[in-house]
């Protein structure tokens, strides 16, 4: 049976009762119907030539859908009929947008949405047909709202009572069609009246949004599916004849418990597409579950008593299916994301936390400036981190955009689901690109507190949400309310968990916070409210005005696009005399085998002919793990299986290095080799000789031989034309732990990261390189800390 071509609106099972209690809105209904059938029939499908269709015969399939979807039709009131035969006949009006309108899509300045289909279009490949459907199908259902106020409202009255109209209700039960249920219940109200008539708006939303999902078959791809489908090149044709529907009637019903159920028969010959059937039969039995559960309490005549699990009957043919599914287990899901496996230490938490606010912030005060008038006074991005010993919290909050129930529900509960990779934050086409990218940042939060608390407003709502969760449960709770005062959001952190993974100390909290985070523009805090002390924040990416003597200074963003940031060159002399010369990593020793190490004080005692073989230096560089760095080390050696050397290129410019320089006759012989506590190597450098200058007697460190290549000029001149830098395990370039060579990804910084020099310039050498790379094209790994060997690459050649 085709309902398109078989039936008529007359034939409809709504219009039929409406005739049998002689329905005073029927004439009306007819008007409506002949305003619109040819909009849905014609325009619809000019418009999404690609789509399935979307005219009369949807309508009307839907029609009758409803009609099996109550409990009793007869038993709702007469305007209730009236609505669900309307909303099926124009909920999807809003899709026949005009020439008038493309065009003003097409020049950005259509009014009705703040989207730019400029942005739509870099989204699709620049597939201006394909954008255009896309664009107008996100906002389709408002249109729809919109053309019912606007064209509707003289025909959607009471009878015989004309002043009286039901029209924003209608609008709103049509545009509901793409919203959720909690949008449903904010908007819509349970009980309407309009003369004698009394309506229940929620209910008519909730039994339009079945049907509508129901309309599937061989002839009929929902935008649901359709959505999945398509990212695969699979055709309309190819979807047809790899699926068949079988079955018309979907809806059946126990005759023993009066129970329904939703049915689908029908074959299969395409695994893949199977599959995708089966997500889309598990989004019916969403919308049947939050259906039930919306009636649930109500009258009888709106009771829907459904088994909500669909029953599915699909013959495969050329291949089986199970029905086994790959499952999460959240708690070790969320265990391994939450974890120093990812991030490599606790505090590191709070980095992602204010990582968040930056973003929040800067997002805020770009859509702040473009609507700022003249004498407004300008947004003022504000971060602080509270610490309140008394109460036993400490907070992160901001002043940024906070969050919507959507963003809420769609991303922050949903992990791994970030908002600012999503098609709606993309669309927004903001100029400034945020760090968060994989939607598991906030789960490192409970490396700082076992219990968490969030609360937000979106800065363009009135309603704030409370969310209140624990470590390695999946549970939370969600309470909204009214407050135009708050603004931004507050994260809030069990005290005493925060403070410990700090050593509680205060200070280090504030260390933490200069050193991992650019505050250009914006009003940064630590507050400390026991000690009655508040901190500025203050690390700038800004170009220092006076340099040391002798320092060159250049202003990338002169010489790169979305890069910011500075280097300060040193002018060296052309030859070098002495070790005072040579750029050693941290303090620099002298073996002797019968003395051990020796601190070299004076570098001009030193006679560098003594140690130069074959026009170079070999000498070797040791890190050294002093006591407040050993349980750090040893942590990162537990979780790395004792891996040395990966645990030293995390750490390492929190450890103390030390060069050691032996003379040239045993050069040769250097070999990079483990200095393992309790052992002794003979003729090298020994556990004991490190421990003596600091090392803790609890972590093994390595030796790694680094090489300086000279060539002699004039007689006594050494010249350094170019100086070969040996990359091994990230340590890649020589420099003094007090200067600055660091990389910042959107004013986050990577602190994994190290700049390779491959070769130094004889005149010069990069003092200080201090790196902000805007860009949304530069993302670092899950953990934050670094880049893949790609993008390294790729910065390595922009910036050296």
């Amino acid at each position: 049976m085709n309902i398109d071509s078989d039936f008529k609106i007359d034939d409809l099972t709504l219009i039929k009762h409406l005739k049998s209690i002689d329905s005073a809105f029927l004439p009306k209904i007819k008007e409506v119907y002949e305003q619109v059938k040819d909009i849905l029939n014609s325009r619809v499908q000019h418009v999404f030539p690609n789509f399935t269709l979307h005219n009369t015969g949807h309508s009307f399939r839907i029609m009758e859908y409803m009609s099996k979807l109550v409990s009793d039709y007869t038993k709702l009131n007469e305007l209730e009929i009236v609505l669900l035969i309307y909303s099926a006949l124009l909920h999807d009006i809003g899709m026949a947008v005009s020439d008038e309108d493309i065009n003003s899509i097409k020049s950005d300045s259509f009014p009705f949405c703040d989207v730019k289909f400029s942005a739509m279009k870099k989204l699709k490949e620049n597939d201006e047909g394909l954008a255009m459907q896309e664009y107008v199908r996100r906002i389709h259902a408002s249109l729809s709202a919109k053309y019912v106020r606007e064209n509707l409202k003289e025909k959607l009255v009471i009878p015989k009572l004309t002043t009286l109209d039901f029209t924003k209700e209608l609008a709103l039960i049509c545009e509901s069609h793409t919203e959720d249920y909690d949008w449903i219940k904010g908007k819509l109200r349970t009980n309407e009246i309009r003369g004698d008539y009394s309506f229940n708006p929620q209910f008519i939303a909730a039994i339009l949004r079945l049907a509508d999902i129901l309309d599937i078959d061989s002839n009929r791809t929902p935008y649901n599916l359709y959505k999945l489908i398509s990212p695969k090149g699979i055709s309309d044709d190819e979807w047809k004849q790899h699926f068949v529907i079988s079955n018309n009637d979907k809806i059946i019903i126990n005759e023993k418990t009066n129970q329904k159920k939703i049915v689908f028969h029908g074959k299969a010959t395409n695994a893949s597409i199977h599959r995708k059937i089966l997500v889309y039969i598990g989004w019916v039995k969403t919308e049947l579950t939050n259906a039930t559960a919306l009636v649930n309490g109500w009258p009888a005549q709106y009771s829907l008593v459904y088994d909500t699990n669909p029953e599915v009957n699909i013959q495969t043919e050329g291949y089986s299916f199970s029905d086994y599914k790959m499952t999460l287990e959240f708690k070790a899901i969320s265990s391994l994301l939450m974890g120093e496996k990812i991030y490599g230490s606790k505090s590191l938490g709070l980095r992602e936390l204010i990582q968040n606010s930056l973003d929040s912030c800067r997002i805020r005060q770009e859509t702040e400036n473009l609507k700022k008038e003249f004498g407004q006074d300008a947004y003022e991005p504000k971060i602080k981190v509270i610490l309140d010993k008394e109460k036993n919290q400490a907070i992160v909050k901001d002043n940024g955009t906070g969050m919507s129930m959507e963003v809420i529900k769609k991303h922050f509960l949903n992990i791994g689901v970030s908002y600012y990779n999503s098609t709606d934050f993309l669309l927004k086409d903001f100029d400034y690109k945020p760090i968060g990218n994989f939607g598991i940042g906030f789960l490192s939060c409970f490396m700082l507190s076992d219990d968490v608390k969030v609360m937000t407003r979106h800065y363009k709502s009135k309603n704030k949400y409370l969310i209140e969760l624990e470590k390695g449960n999946e549970w939370t709770s969600l309470t909204e309310s009214e407050d135009v005062v708050f603004e931004g959001t507050e994260v809030i952190l069990d005290y005493k968990n925060f403070i410990e993974v700090f050593d509680k100390k205060t200070l280090k909290v504030k260390e933490f916070l200069n050193q991992f985070f650019l505050t250009d523009g914006i009003d940064f805090e630590l507050i400390d409210k026991s000690e009655k002390e508040i901190s500025k924040i203050t690390h700038l990416i800004k170009l220092p005005e006076n340099p040391e003597k002798g320092l060159i200074k250049i202003d990338l963003k002169d010489y790169l696009k979305d890069i910011e940031g500075y280097a300060l060159i040193k002018i060296k002399s052309s030859f070098i005399k002495s070790f005072s010369e040579v750029d050693f990593r941290g303090d620099l020793y002298i073996f002797q085998d019968d003395g051990g190490l020796k601190l070299i004080e004076n570098l001009e005692e030193i006679k560098i002919d003594d140690y130069v073989n074959e026009k170079e230096i070999r000498y070797l560089s040791i890190p050294i793990v002093e006591e407040d760095q050993k349980e750090g080390f040893q942590s990162g050696m537990k979780f790395t299986d004792n891996d040395l050397n990966e645990v030293i290129s995390k750490m390492d410019r929190e450890l103390k290095w030390i060069s050691v320089i032996v003379t040239k006759e045993f050069q040769k012989a250097l070999t990079e080799y483990d200095i393992i506590h309790d052992s002794y190597a003979v003729g090298d450098i020994n556990f004991e000789d490190i421990h003596k200058i600091g090392h803790s007697d609890e972590c093994d460190t390595k030796a790694f031989v680094k090489t300086i290549t000279l060539f002699e000029g004039r007689k006594n001149e050494l010249y350094l034309p170019f100086d070969k830098k040996e990359r091994d395990f990230g340590f890649s370039f020589y420099y003094r732990n007090e200067k600055r060579k660091q990389l910042f990804l959107r004013n986050v910084l990577i602190k994994d990261f190290y700049y390779y020099f491959p070769v130094s310039a004889s005149v010069f050498e990069i003092d200080t390189l201090v790196v902000n790379i805007n860009s949304r094209k530069f993302i670092p790994d899950i953990s934050r800390n670094n880049v893949d060997s790609k993008t390294k690459e790729i910065i390595q050649f922009i910036i050296v």
